[in-house]
């Protein structure tokens, strides 16, 4: 039996005794045999031309120097994996003001006692804020600086013949500017601040066999976002029975049945003399002495039914159909592990928010073995980290289009990552819709109007021998808005190459292009070139 995250997307599903057919090891994964630890701190400096080659705008110079550490601990009790960097722009001349950049990665856990483990990461980066939802950073001066984090315990193991999971996340997440946004479409007042979520739920089970031919999970949960926009608050609670009938020694038929209760609540903004909400830095102000008004209320029965394929503890296929939030919903996972790579694909649907969808992005992200993409131009992630080992995430579909309030969530997203030999792979894409939950008559979005998001990105590297290698990056991302927003088509490429000098030092040089077009903004395309070094020590 299992409990697991659907690909971060914030949903925990009870997926029954799936463990008991499959013969699958417990939900608290244990770390390899071998003993791993590499730190490396390093500083480096960049040259970075950047020439528009179509919209307004004249070429730019600057230079970026730079701090940072990668690291990978792996032995009995700790696995963990971190790439931060914190990058300052200087820039040439009065066009293009000096910059800090702050992005990395960590993801890890510490194994505490038998079923008993801490779970921990966070993410740094930026996005744009000017109105070209999704597209690249490279240019703008009008990006938000995107932070998320969590931590907490998961415990997995056999109490006699019963299988016992719990997890409680506390989850952190915040977006800082200090602009106020004056684009067509711009949300007045909508921008996301920040955000504090627990996530809590816990299992009991037997396996097929064990009591009955069927097995039998009983699962429930909770879960609430206090966020500073308009002092809103989400809280779930759910509880459902699940069971498991093995058709065959791969096969089995799964389906559930529970109760869940959600609501959304927020206070009203301040008004000014004339009855107009005060905004600040993009952001209403709340009043605090205002109740606090429900806009979602959702208090029913959720089933499901479905099936689980496992023809090999590499191979594992769940799709269910079911009744839930008041209509049908559909759900899947496909994954597939090989020695040197691996492919999943998840088909999603929940009600979810910015916060609470970035702090299970990150949680869904591998300890091991994670590949971290960057922009060599910005040092910013350019939206995928990718893992041969499984856990990989695009944060792409997060990043773009974030706003203050909730949304009935579905989509689909997929990753493959392969490291073979010289060669490393990486392929992740997806598409997701964003349905509002607002008050009625709401200035900032139209209850009921939805944002959808296509995404791709593919990343190639290459060791050409021991000291040289290349690589190269193609990206797509088309945010399509019905909510006043712009639609933005965002569309890029480079490529690079790293010599290693000596022992400690390395040069690099890339070669990019990145153009964006949005509703009632000028196109921009732009041509990049950088070239540098590393120390490491």
């Amino acid at each position: 039996m299992t409990i697991r995250l659907l690909a971060g997307h914030g949903r925990w599903i009870a997926f029954g005794a799936a463990a008991a057919l499959i013969g699958a090891t417990p939900a608290l994964a244990q770390s390899g045999g071998g003993q791993r630890t590499d730190v490396t701190p390093y500083l480096g400096i960049d040259q970075i031309v950047f020439a528009p080659i179509k919209g307004d705008g004249d070429a730019l110079t600057y230079t970026t120097v730079t701090a940072g550490v990668t690291a990978q601990f792996q032995n009995r009790r700790v696995e963990a994996v971190a790439d931060v960097q914190y990058s300052h722009l200087f820039g040439w001349g009065g066009d293009f003001a000096d910059q800090d950049i702050i992005s990395g990665i960590v993801s890890g856990r510490i194994n505490i006692a038998r079923g008993l483990a801490i779970d921990a990461g966070a993410l740094g980066t930026r996005a744009r804020t000017d109105g070209y939802s999704g597209a690249s950073t490279f240019g703008s001066g009008f990006t938000s600086q995107v932070y998320a984090g969590y931590v907490g315990p998961t415990y997995a193991d056999k109490l006699g013949i019963f299988d016992v999971t719990a997890a409680y996340r506390l989850g952190y997440a915040r977006v800082e500017d200090d602009i106020d946004r004056d684009f067509p479409g711009a949300p007045r007042g909508g921008s996301f601040d920040d955000s504090w979520s627990h996530m809590l739920s816990g299992s009991v089970g037997v396996g097929p066999g064990v009591l009955l031919p069927v097995g039998l999970v009983a699962s429930g949960g909770y879960t609430r976002e206090d966020a500073r926009q308009l002092d809103q608050r989400f809280e779930d609670k759910w509880g459902r029975l699940d069971a498991t009938l093995p058709v065959s020694p791969t096969l089995a038929i799964v389906g559930g049945i529970g109760y869940e209760n959600i609501t959304i609540g927020q206070r009203s903004p301040l008004l000014d003399t004339n009855g107009i909400p005060v905004v600040s830095n993009g952001r209403f102000v709340t009043d605090k002495g205002s109740p606090r008004a429900l806009l979602y209320d959702f208090d029913g029965i959720m089933w499901d039914i479905g099936v689980l394929w496992r023809p090999s503890q590499r191979t594992s296929l769940e799709a269910r159909v079911g009744r839930r939030y008041g209509s049908m919903t559909y759900q899947g996972s496909f994954t597939w592990q090989g020695r040197d790579s691996s492919f999943a694909v998840v088909v999603f649907d929940g009600i979810d928010s910015f916060g609470r969808m970035i702090t299970s992005d990150v949680a869904g992200l591998s300890r091991t073995n994670l590949n971290v993409m960057r922009n060599p131009f910005t040092g910013d992630l350019t939206g995928c980290a990718f893992s041969p080992t499984g856990g990989g995430q695009c944060f792409n579909d997060a990043l773009s289009g974030i706003t203050d309030a909730n949304f009935r969530y579905r989509g689909v997203a997929m990753q493959y990552a392969r490291q073979h030999g010289p060669w490393g792979l990486g392929v992740g894409g997806g598409y997701s819709q964003r349905k509002f939950i607002t008050p009625s008559g709401d200035t900032i979005y139209i209850r009921g109007t939805k944002d959808e998001n296509w995404f791709a990105q593919a990343a190639l590297n290459y060791a050409l021998s021991e000291r040289d290698s290349i690589g190269g990056s193609v990206y797509v991302n088309y945010f399509d808005s019905s909510g006043g927003r712009p639609d933005v088509l965002n569309m890029g490429a480079f490529t690079s190459y790293d010599r290693i000098i000596s022992r400690r030092l390395r040069a690099s040089a890339a070669l990019g292009i990145d153009g964006s077009k949005a509703d009632d903004l000028d196109t921009v395309i732009a041509a990049m070139g950088q070239i540098g070094l590393r120390y490491s020590f």
